[in-house]
């Protein structure tokens, strides 16, 4: 369709999209990509509404949910709902061993620069 501007141009195709119940138009991307579009007039009733949808909970909501999970987790196996602290010996054997895998590291990656290649 065309008009003296864009608003003029919408106005015919609606009225022959009233009038009619169809416009064909063609699309030409390139000399070599062209599609012919058919735009329909379709009653209200007979177009599919989209399906609703359930509102995202909340990132507390989520965080409550999933600790009510592992608290169920928790009473599966252990048949105990209690959550689990770390104790200070476990933090501080954590600690050691990773201090101890990063000097053992260094020490060889100083062997290995010294050898001569």
């Amino acid at each position: 369709m065309e008009g003296a501007d864009e608003v003029e141009a919408a106005r015919k195709v609606l009225t022959k999209l009233q009038s009619d119940g169809a416009v064909g138009f063609t699309v030409k991307y390139d000399e070599e990509n062209i599609q012919h579009v058919t735009v329909a007039n379709v009653p209200v009733s007979e177009v599919a509404q989209p399906a609703a949808r359930e509102p995202r909970p909340s990132p507390e909501q989520m965080q409550e949910d999933n600790m009510v999970e592992a608290s169920a987790v928790n009473q599966a196996h252990t048949g105990v709902s209690k959550p689990r602290r770390l104790s200070v010996r476990s933090v501080t054997l954590g600690l050691s061993l990773f201090a101890a895998g990063v000097a053992a590291g260094m020490v060889i990656m100083a062997l290995v620069d010294r050898t001569p290649g």
